[in-house]
């Protein structure tokens, strides 16, 4: 994952991922104090900085369970910024 060569976009990066219509490019962009993921086919997460590094952290979790073949355990709860 490298930023892209405009230096005007250092804070982009382009990732190659399969989405569930076929393979696309997801975009990460860090605007101000907000990280937005855009998935193919355009859908787009904003999160809060402290959001981001727990998505981080979950998914570098994710990749070590992955890494060892082992099971994943069932998932705590993901904390919403959504009022319910």
């Amino acid at each position: 994952m490298w930023p892209t060569e405009d230096p005007t976009e250092k804070l982009r990066w382009r990732i190659p991922c399969i989405a569930p219509l076929g393979s696309g490019t997801m975009t990460v962009l860090v605007v101000g104090d907000r990280v937005a993921v855009v998935l193919p086919p355009g859908n787009t997460l904003v999160f809060t900085a402290d959001e981001a590094d727990d998505l981080a952290a979950l998914l570098d979790r994710a990749a070590g369970y992955l890494a060892r073949g082992a099971e994943v355990p069932e998932a705590t709860s993901w904390p919403s910024s959504t009022p319910t």
